[in-house]
């Protein structure tokens, strides 16, 4: 049975006071306290309301309906309702309309959207963050303003996520698996082919490390490679990934035994989880994701905290960017991996130099230097290497000084620096330790710097990696598996 308006109006007036304009016999208007606008028809045999964009997330009882023409009681203070964006809805009953105005209410400026137990999302610093998106999204795109996630540039950076799982879920194929395959290896093997996706430049699995480029010890997925050869690691890692993938084993037992099966590997499991479930689970590279939560005051910190407490946390507080990002900005049908990309593009995307032109990228022009943080330690990278390879032609001093060329142009070089940092999730290769950026650091010790891997080489791609300043120093002309066996000897760890 509807929901009369007689009754729908008593509600209103009850939780929104007074109308804010004289009621008429069709139309009564109201103000949340958010300062949004909606109105009731008082004349209909059910229950309609008038509301502003974004639509509302499916709720029972609340039904969207088909715009119409322009209404002429929808005047006044409620003209902002009269138009091709209002939207209009049918409630069905009491309990659907206490709902719709909990959400039409959303909270005002410098309010929270709670997001679980102590975390919340500071919607001042959210709008802040947003604003700057959008900043960036206009001056990389050359001019073109952010739309949605969708379309634009956000689709061109972040759209290969779903298309990707679509793909490792194809070579997992897990539906086929039995639990006779635990310890044979069949699982294991899948599982790797499914991390170890590289057929393009557009299908390519960046969301975990799985390359050899920085040692065996930084591959995200290095457990699973040694479980070829260890029957014991095989059948334990196995039986966990049947229990995510074939049953309904308890997802917070197999994440922490994963995760000590597996060295804690943040990304790895993450990343194991999100091909479960996208819905609910995300990939993660915590170094970037903690810079986004600081931005949003969401008091978070995933870096070292590999656990299912944590985890959930984390796709908790994204789910939370996702809810804002539909309520307060009006991006419809925002997924939980738009909120991903929103994050992970906040924190990537270059920022321009003040009064940089968004044009001048279309029109092939300089549009200045960048600024950030990371992007001066990237430039101040760059120059370091232009100083050391005109300093060092062979020439006679009171020491000959090795010869050390820059086989690349100085555009590929900074694009390469870049490209190391973000497969790094801005780490030190042979450390682990996270970088410091210019600018904001209180260590110059943690200052990332470019180091050749092996000293007797020259600048170029496949002999570069970035490490703390402090290791560079400390590493000088030795070589590079020698220096990485003494860290592990003061470590305490023999490999």
């Amino acid at each position: 049975m509807s929901l009369h308006p007689w009754v729908a109006e008593g509600i209103l007036r009850a939780r929104l006071a007074e109308p804010i304009k004289s009621p008429t016999q069709k139309v009564i208007g109201f103000k949340t306290t958010a300062g949004r606008i909606l109105a009731l028809h008082r004349e209909a045999t059910e229950t309609r309301v008038w509301f502003l964009p974004p639509a509302p997330p499916p709720f029972n009882g609340i039904t969207l309906m088909p715009k119409v023409a322009i209404n002429s009681n929808l005047d006044g203070e409620l003209d902002v309702l009269n138009n091709e964006n209002g939207l209009r809805a049918e409630v069905d009953n009491e309990a659907a309309l206490h709902r719709f105005l909990d959400w039409y209410g959303a909270p005002a400026v410098g309010a929270q959207l709670s997001v679980q137990g102590e975390l919340a999302l500071d919607l001042d610093a959210f709008r802040s963050a947003f604003k700057r998106f959008k900043t960036l999204i206009l001056f990389k795109s050359g001019g073109h303003p952010f739309a949605n996630f969708r379309e634009g540039l956000a689709a061109a950076w972040e759209d290969y996520k779903p298309r990707l799982r679509d793909h490792a879920l194809g070579i997992l194929d897990p539906g086929t698996w039995t639990s006779d395959a635990i310890g044979s290896g069949v699982i294991l093997e899948r599982t790797i082919t499914a991390i170890e996706i590289y057929e393009s430049r557009t299908k390519r699995n960046n969301l975990v490390l799985w390359q050899n480029q920085y040692g065996h010890a930084n591959r995200e997925h290095r457990a699973l490679l040694e479980a070829r050869t260890n029957p014991r690691l095989r059948t334990a890692i196995e039986g966990e990934l049947y229990g995510l993938f074939r049953t309904d084993a308890d997802e917070a037992t197999t994440f922490d035994r994963l995760a000590a099966l597996t060295y804690a590997k943040y990304p790895l499991l993450a990343y194991l989880f999100f091909l479960k479930d996208m819905d609910r689970f995300l990939p993660i590279r915590p170094t970037t994701f903690d810079r986004a939560f600081r931005d949003m005051n969401i008091d978070l910190v995933t870096v070292r905290n590999c656990s299912w407490q944590n985890y959930t946390r984390y796709n908790a507080a994204i789910a939370a960017i996702r809810d804002a990002l539909t309520r307060i900005e009006g991006i419809q049908d925002a997924r939980l991996i738009d909120a991903h990309s929103f994050c992970w593009m906040l924190e990537r995307m270059e920022a321009p130099e003040p009064g940089a032109d968004a044009g001048a990228r279309r029109r092939g022009q300089d549009v200045g230097r960048i600024f950030g943080p990371r992007e001066k330690s990237i430039w101040e990278m760059k120059a370091s290497v232009l100083q050391t390879v005109s300093q060092a032609r062979g020439q006679i001093e009171e020491r000959k000084i090795k010869l050390k060329e820059l086989r690349m142009t100085e555009g590929a070089l900074e694009a390469l620096i870049a490209q190391l940092m973000e497969q790094q999730d801005d780490r030190c290769a042979l450390t682990g330790l996270p970088f410091q950026f210019r600018g904001v650091h209180d260590d110059p010790n943690s200052l990332p710097s470019l180091d050749r891997i092996d000293s007797n080489g020259h600048y170029e791609n496949g002999n570069l990696q970035v490490v703390c300043r402090f290791v560079n120093f400390w590493k000088q002309d030795a070589d590079n598996e020698e220096f990485k066996r003494l860290l592990m000897l003061v470590r305490g760890i023999e490999e």
